[in-house]
């Protein structure tokens, strides 16, 4: 029979609230770091997002979960970008074409920072009877108008844009790719049809 003297006994219990000290000490804090980002395809949702810190001070573990919050969002650098969302967390490893950032920065919530933009698109117009490549956030060529009546060779000859630098009675906009070819052939051909009747 195995007998135990009390100095024994205490030593084994002594040693056995060491351990379970030591395994309450090292078990990690949580924190939940809240915030949000806009959500979706438009400016006009935000979703509430949610990371986790960990470690066994919880002001370390706060500061973790802090360091993962993250939105992401499209590049919108990039034409005909085929990432349309925008959402909580950061981008996937293999998310081309999306951009993410901070959701708190600078000692500071930064919620929503994944601010929504227009994405940029390509297109193509006539510029001097040439296809020309545009981008920007909408379908936009410009060319001579009907009653156009000036010397003008850049507006003449048509191209991306709008008519801001033209005045409004010689220029018009269209809004689908390659639409500004006929006037173009029309303001040329209107002075050249003038002449000929003149000559006969």
């Amino acid at each position: 029979e195995l007998k135990l003297d009390t100095r024994s006994t205490m030593k084994l219990f002594a040693a056995s609230l060491l351990v379970l000290f030591t395994i309450g000490y090292v078990q990690a804090e949580t924190f939940t770091y809240t915030f949000t980002c806009v959500s979706g395809d438009s400016d006009t949702t935000a979703a509430d997002c949610t990371v986790d810190g960990e470690d066994d001070d919880v002001a370390v573990a706060e500061t973790n979960a802090q360091a993962l919050a993250f939105c992401n969002s499209p590049d919108n650098s990039v034409v005909d970008n085929a990432y349309a969302t925008y959402g909580c967390g950061a981008c996937a490893t293999d998310a081309v074409g999306c951009v993410q950032c901070a959701a708190y920065a600078n000692d500071a919530a930064a919620s929503d920072c994944n601010t929504y933009a227009a994405p940029t698109i390509g297109w193509n117009c006539y510029n001097n009877a040439e296809s020309t490549a545009c981008t920007g956030t909408a379908i936009s060529c410009f060319q001579a108008s009907d009653t156009y009546n000036v010397t003008d060779d850049a507006l003449a000859n048509g191209g991306c844009g709008d008519c801001a630098a033209y005045a409004e009675a010689n220029c018009k906009v269209c809004d689908t790719d390659l639409c500004n070819n006929a006037v173009r052939v029309a303001s040329i051909m209107g002075p050249l049809l003038a002449l000929f009747f003149w000559l006969h």
